[in-house]
């Protein structure tokens, strides 16, 4: 069991630096040596935190043989998820590296829940293994899975939509970069949609324009459209550890729920044009 463990956080703190193999440019130049049994390579996959909010994953297979491999693709077998393969870059893998990979997840499969134990399958010195995948996280998968297939119903419902204005106004004093969240029914679809909050990053707050008495916003079953009016500005982090160490500026939600549904994160993107002004209003707010 120790030794598990042990494996486990070995292979998560070289994931977790994107491993490239150190020795990838000493391969040589005989044939490949025959791919070791399943039981030496261990599989795993994990999510980080800067990753949240996204499909991608980042996966890996350590080689706990006493020869060296090639991993050059692999792919995630699952009946939560479609995944794509992806090729596997790095060269040779000695005994006791990790070939570390990112792979996203696709289209979820919602019609039933996923009972099948995920697997590996990774073409390894040319042979196509399937490996039994250890998740980091062990719930990990059937999270995403869940989410993936109540944002799979929202979007059935209605669009969520952020739409900001090209230029700042202030509001009480402070700049703001004013804006709409727009939730708009689907051809045919009545079902009582509601923003139920809003969240902002370490940098920028998303805030609504109406304050906290006016959330919920509601889009009701015989309405097309809501326009709900936001402000987004500066959280007036402004100490340089905020300033230079965010790595989620730009990820800012609304928290939207289909009647009486679990709420749910919907991740707002913003154009390269309105990350230049939101950036240009934080280093005005701090200066």
């Amino acid at each position: 069991m120790a030794t598990t463990r042990c494996r486990a956080r070995r292979l998560l703190l070289v994931l977790a630096a994107s491993s490239v193999l150190a020795g990838a440019g000493c391969s040589s130049p005989s044939a490949p040596n025959p791919a070791p049994g399943p039981g030496p390579l261990v599989a795993s996959v994990t999510q980080f935190r800067f990753d949240e909010g996204t499909r991608n994953l980042k996966a890996g297979v350590t080689n706990d043989s006493d020869t060296d491999i090639r991993v050059s693709q692999a792919t995630i077998a699952w009946d939560g998820f479609a995944f794509p393969t992806v090729p596997v870059t790095g060269g040779v893998v000695h005994p006791g590296q990790t070939a570390a990979f990112s792979i996203a997840y696709g289209a979820p499969q919602c019609s039933a829940p996923p009972r099948a134990e995920p697997r590996l399958v990774a073409v390894v010195n040319g042979r196509t293994l399937r490996l039994p995948l250890r998740v980091e996280d062990p719930r990990l998968l059937l999270r995403l899975h869940a989410k993936a297939c109540d944002a799979e119903r929202l979007d059935a419902a209605a669009t969520v939509r952020l739409r900001l204005a090209a230029r700042t106004t202030r509001v009480g004093g402070v700049e703001y970069l004013p804006g709409r969240l727009v939730l708009t029914h689907r051809p045919g679809a009545t079902d009582l949609v509601l923003i139920v909050d809003l969240g902002g990053s370490v940098l920028l707050d998303l805030l609504p324009r109406g304050g906290r008495r006016s959330l919920p916003g509601e889009l009701a079953g015989e309405r097309r459209e809501l326009a709900f009016p936001v402000l987004l500005g500066s959280a007036h982090r402004c100490d340089a550890h905020a300033l230079g160490q965010s790595s989620q500026t730009f990820l800012i939600s609304a928290y939207v729920r289909i009647g009486s549904e679990p709420t749910q994160r919907v991740i707002l993107p913003l154009s390269t044009v309105e990350r230049d002004r939101l950036i240009g209003l934080v280093h005005r707010d701090c200066a």
